[in-house]
């Protein structure tokens, strides 16, 4: 434990001033957190504090555990101060990162005389922004990463205070590893092998050394592969951890309140979302399986029912739903609800849009005319409402966060078929409009098919800049400032693609079942993909066009690609 002398008057002024009840022979009572659950604009350099009914003994220091994404991992050495009946985390060697999630949990190591705390307790907040910038993103650079990249996620990988990129290259099976000089600019060339097509990528310390490791989903090795950094942004060891069939989506989160991260993951082709628990040295097991709706795409973890614990949330995309399976405390999910969306909702975030304390959630749509479907909770983890937001075309992940410095969570989107990034800015009821649609790839190499957005301060001025992934087979990220200077305007359409497919709607009958495509010069061959993403049909492209044959597959909406552009196919 720390010894509270050594603390800044300012820490030990809040421990000392949180509630204190008289001490009682008996197991203490968690009465407050602090920041609150769900908060959107915590203060950077404000401490953590869990106040209890009496006072703890001196043990109870490892019982908070505080988790950064983007910066240290577990953050203290897991080890935080007890004073009289509070125990308290203050980031004092570096602030939280600018809009980054923070997650903590008090596990039942927190104790008195009388004995240990009956049940832990999980939530998580996240951090006010600063700086000048207003939403407005002004053109940038072009990092260039893996063949195909699909996941973006940015965290301080080498430890030197600024925030460094990783993507998941569907097309090579690696991660890139790019490191940031402070002001971002990344570069390096680092290629981590992971087990297979990489699709999801999330950072966290799960391990619990205090940096940041990663986990990357292979949908055809039906695994997850986990990374361990050393601390320099050098990752090695780990382990492919088994998961159900085609998984997708991750997220972290300790869903059985013991104090390290464990891992969820979506199984497209099985319906179902895989959870694995986390020893606390970074090996998962457990095997377990919750049923979800039909395939699973995004998945998110939250405590939706104010109960103390992370519910998981699934978007469904041949359903329509998003499912919520409510946990039990130890991990255990069932339950919940079946939330209608618009249309067919891939990628999910979550976050309290509506600023009445509670998660409220968002499923982005992957339609020719794309639309964010947002939810308002209830509070006890029933989702409601109607708003759909438009956004541009075939829109696969849609993410929070407060771009224009205004203390609410603004959306923003990836849209694939379009070469943008929509930002759209919420009045702070839970209600989004305006914004903008910011190009992202390089405009003069084509249509650059973003698949993913993240959010971070990368330049440290603290706002939120924002970073595209483009599944190109010379793929990059687009890095584009938050910037105050310039209008905040739709930007200007693109000249229509040159992929066109006829006829659409298609036949599927033997006599009927060609359809003839137009297809961009770069191209030199055409993808069918089915709606959950799966390559049914390839042809090569001679001269600018081809004939693809639809005969046998099932009706329904597909997907044509070629050279960085889609196009929607209709088979009936």
């Amino acid at each position: 434990m720390l010894n509270p002398y050594f603390l800044p008057a300012r820490a030990v002024a809040l421990l000392l001033l949180a509630p204190l009840a008289p001490a009682l022979a008996q197991a203490p009572v968690l009465i407050n957190i602090a920041p609150a659950a769900n908060a959107v604009a915590a203060p950077r350099n404000g401490g953590v504090v869990a106040s209890f009914s009496q006072p703890l003994t001196a043990a109870s220091a490892g019982a908070l555990r505080v988790f950064s994404s983007q910066r240290g991992g577990l953050r203290g050495g897991g080890a935080a101060t007890v004073v009289g009946a509070n125990v308290g985390f203050f980031p004092t060697a570096y602030d939280f990162r600018p809009g980054e999630t923070v997650q903590l949990t008090v596990t039942t190591a927190a104790a008195s005389a009388g004995g240990a705390l009956a049940a832990p307790r999980v939530q998580q907040f996240t951090t006010a922004v600063g700086g000048t910038g207003t939403g407005r993103f002004a053109p940038g650079t072009e990092v260039a990463v893996g063949v195909e990249p699909n996941s973006v996620a940015v965290g301080d990988l080498d430890n030197d205070g600024d925030l460094d990129l990783l993507t998941g290259n569907r097309g090579t099976g690696t991660v890139s590893v790019r490191l940031n000089n402070g002001t971002g600019t990344f570069g390096g060339g680092q290629s981590l092998a992971v087990a297979s097509a990489a699709l999801g990528l999330v950072l966290g310390d799960v391990d619990g050394d205090g940096d940041l490791d990663l986990l990357s989903s292979s949908t055809t090795g039906n695994v997850v592969s986990v990374r361990l950094n050393n601390g320099s942004g050098t990752f090695g060891g780990g382990a492919d951890v088994p998961a159900g069939a085609g998984p997708q989506a991750l997220a972290l989160g300790d869903v059985d309140g013991d104090g390290d991260l464990d891992f969820v993951a979506t199984n497209r082709d099985v319906d179902s979302v895989s959870v694995r628990f986390n020893n606390g040295s970074g090996s998962f097991g457990g095997r377990r399986g919750v049923g979800v709706g039909n395939g699973p795409q995004g998945v998110a973890l939250s405590d939706v029912d104010n109960d103390g614990d992370l519910d998981l949330l699934a978007t469904n995309l041949l359903a329509g739903t998003v499912s919520v399976r409510l946990n039990n405390g130890r991990g255990t999910f069932g339950g919940g609800q079946e939330v209608p969306t618009g249309g067919q909702p891939f990628g999910i975030a979550v976050g309290d849009v509506d600023g009445d304390g509670d998660a409220d959630l968002l499923a982005v749509s992957y339609l020719f005319n794309g639309i964010v479907s947002v939810r308002l909770n209830n509070g006890s983890g029933t989702f409601g409402g109607t708003q759909s937001v438009a956004v541009p075309s075939y829109p696969p992940t849609v993410v929070l966060g407060d771009v224009d410095h205004d203390g609410d969570l603004d959306l923003l989107t990836a849209d694939s078929g379009n070469s943008t990034a929509s930002v759209r800015l919420n009045d702070g009821t839970g209600t989004f409009a305006g914004g903008a649609d910011v190009p992202v790839g390089d405009v003069a190499s084509g249509p650059s098919t973003p698949s993913a957005v993240a959010l971070a301060d990368v330049d440290g001025d603290g706002d939120l800049d924002l970073l595209a992934a483009n599944t190109t087979t010379a793929g990059t990220v687009s890095v584009r400032l938050n910037n105050s200077a310039g209008p905040l305007a739709t930007a200007a359409g693109r000249a229509p693609a040159a992929l066109t497919a006829y006829p659409n709607p298609a036949g599927h009958g033997p006599a009927t079942g060609r359809v003839a495509l137009t297809l961009p010069p770069a191209a030199t061959r055409a993808e069918l993909l089915d709606p959950l993403g799966r390559v049914v049909r390839v042809v090569p492209a001679p001269a600018g066009t081809a004939t693809l044959d639809v005969a046998g597959l099932a009706p329904g909406l597909y997907v044509v690609r070629a050279a960085g552009q889609v196009a929607r196919l209709v088979v009936e």
